[in-house]
């Protein structure tokens, strides 16, 4: 994880991206960017993480989001795409195991680089990424080029956070 760590440190405020860790058995964490101040905000305790996410199809290709409210007071939305035909270990194998865990944990970086608040929950995505897999894997591969080229046809039709928040619903 730690080349991870190092990616999300550096990051803009704001920015999600996926870690794998062994808790003990390897499993798929989200990694957040945010404001140490508004880290300080989120109280564990009463904390609300409304978790949504859609597959969408554009053009024979499958974009999944995975989208989450967090804060307390004033509550920012964060969004992440995921693409199953990516090489490596964040394509086909986040599906599968996110498929297959449990819990999700949410770690949050803040201003210093470190994780400051990690929130851990129930995985209600388990069904959800078994339909889009049995979806997914009859569909022919596409290339990042053309998953980021749909995605940008994508963000046309919603062209904020808010717009994709409320195409979740």
């Amino acid at each position: 994880m730690q080349n991870t760590q190092n990616e999300i440190s550096s990051s803009p405020v704001g920015t999600v991206i996926f870690g794998m860790t062994h808790r003990p058995e390897l499993k798929v964490d989200f990694l957040v960017r945010e404001e140490s101040e508004f880290i300080e905000q989120i109280t564990t305790a009463k904390i609300s993480l409304p978790l949504r996410a859609r597959l969408f199809k554009r053009n024979d290709i499958a974009l999944l989001l995975i989208m989450f409210q967090l804060g307390n007071i004033q509550p920012r939305l964060y969004e992440i795409f995921c693409n199953y035909y990516l090489e490596g270990d964040y394509g086909e194998k986040i599906f599968r195991l996110i498929s297959a865990q449990d819990d999700i944990a949410f770690h949050l970086y803040g201003d210093s680089g470190a994780i400051e608040k990690s929130i851990l929950m129930h995985n209600s995505f388990k069904g959800f990424f078994r339909a889009a897999i049995s979806k997914i894997k009859d569909m022919p591969p596409w290339s990042p080029e053309q998953f980021e080229q749909a995605l940008g046809e994508l963000r046309k039709i919603y062209p904020s956070k808010e717009a994709f928040w409320d195409a979740l619903k």
